[in-house]
């Protein structure tokens, strides 16, 4: 049985529902895989773990504007100076671990759904026999800071072919790269019939279906969008749902909103059927972020989501915009504007969905899982002083910045 081994970081949930849509994929085509979280399974600096995961929240949310002047200064790093990155000091006190997890599990090919994994098989590389195939994916449509310090590894999938000169920039060959897109996972490849979907979640056919789904955690915005919906448009038949995941106060002050006779409201909590609702909507109210605009893109799904977003976002939304896949938004008045306009001219919805239709790339993850299953290897029999390893990341980096 072909054994693999899938990195991941919990930085939002997007690198693991990444990592769990490969997972899904190679256990169906009958392999052993085993996912890590590299943090929490290895790093014992919890302010390194605060900083991915808390301070990422935050950073995104509150302060908006500062994290996307640090995410465009970074973006411009130069590839030769990839060991100044200011993540690499972050890693240094568990490459020992990650180095013997491989050699111990002996995987025939390795999945990196972050940067950070990646950056760790690139330098181990420098040093150690690393047989294993190694795959990692860019989960935005723009390419984030950092990836320059991870060009050691075997294939990098970018989200299409028009990222490939900004990776030959970064240190890539042009071989290195796989044009497939996002990876997510199966179930939305292909749409539900909406007649069908519709009938299972107990909806009209034939009405104005919106699917509310900003996030949870830090980024929930549900009730703002859905409060700001029923109270301006009360003339015009509709159909609403929301997914509010894990904000159960969200949930409750949606239900308890006046809503219009001629509104059905379907609010939800948490749900594992995203794409039986995706296939019923006619447009998805949301976030821009890499998975989720892809799942929805996918299925074949329009998208409206708003203005002032985190930088990485802030390309998905421009991406689908150009393509006429998404409209966005600056304030209240202005998605009611882009309701109303798409409820008077439903050729609008025509045309979007068409658009959306063109720029799909659903069978990513599929592509992937083929590639790998495709991958073998033989680990050659060597010792290794597992106390010094973490040393010898740090002087070679050190010894490559005195060059």
């Amino acid at each position: 049985m072909k054994k693999f081994l899938i990195f991941t970081v919990t930085a939002g949930n997007g690198h693991n529902s990444a990592a769990n849509a490969v997972k899904e994929q190679l256990e169906k085509q009958g392999a052993e895989v085993k996912v890590v979280d590299l943090l929490h399974e290895f790093c014992k600096s919890k302010s390194f773990i605060w900083v991915q995961e808390t301070g990422y929240g935050i950073a995104v949310k509150y302060l908006t504007r500062v994290y996307n002047w640090f995410f465009r200064h970074y973006q411009k790093a130069d590839p030769k100076k990839y060991y100044k990155s200011p993540v690499q000091s972050g890693l240094y006190k568990f490459y020992d671990k990650v180095l013997k997890l491989i050699y111990s599990y002996k995987p025939d090919s390795i999945f990196c759904s972050h940067f950070l994994p990646a950056i760790m098989i690139s330098n181990l590389r420098k040093i150690y026999p690393i047989p294993a195939t190694t795959f990692a994916v860019v989960t935005d449509h723009t390419i984030c800071p950092f990836w320059e310090a991870a060009t050691g590894i075997d294939y990098l999938l970018i989200p299409s072919e028009k990222y490939i000169p900004t990776m030959i920039k970064k240190g890539y060959k042009k071989e290195q790269l796989l044009p497939f897109g996002i990876t997510v996972k199966h179930k939305f490849s292909k749409a539900i019939d909406k007649i069908k979907a519709r009938e299972i979640l107990h909806l009209q056919d034939n009405v104005f279906t919106i699917f509310v789904m900003y996030g949870g955690g830090f980024w929930s915005g549900n009730y703002n969008i859905v409060k700001n919906i029923l109270r301006n448009i009360k003339d015009r038949q509709m159909q609403i749902i929301v997914a509010n995941a894990r904000d159960v106060k969200g949930k409750e002050k949606i239900e308890k909103l006046k809503k219009p006779s001629c509104v059905n409201l379907l609010n939800l909590g948490f749900v594992d059927n995203v794409e039986l609702i995706m296939s019923a909507s006619d447009i998805i109210i949301g976030k821009a972020g890499g998975l989720s605009t892809t799942e929805a893109v996918n299925i074949g799904l329009p998208i409206i989501c708003c203005a002032n977003l985190p930088e990485q976002e802030k390309a998905n939304a421009d991406m689908l915009v150009n393509e006429g896949a998404a409209k966005q938004y600056k304030n209240d008045k202005e998605l009611i504007a882009i309701l109303r306009s798409l409820l008077n001219d439903p050729k609008q919805l025509v045309e979007m969905r068409e658009n959306v239709k063109r720029i799909r790339r659903p069978y990513a993850t599929k592509k992937v899982a083929d590639e790998m299953m495709a991958c073998s290897c033989e680990y050659p029999e060597i010792e290794v002083d597992y106390d010094k390893v973490n040393d010898q990341i740090k002087k070679m980096l050190k010894k490559t910045k005195s060059k």
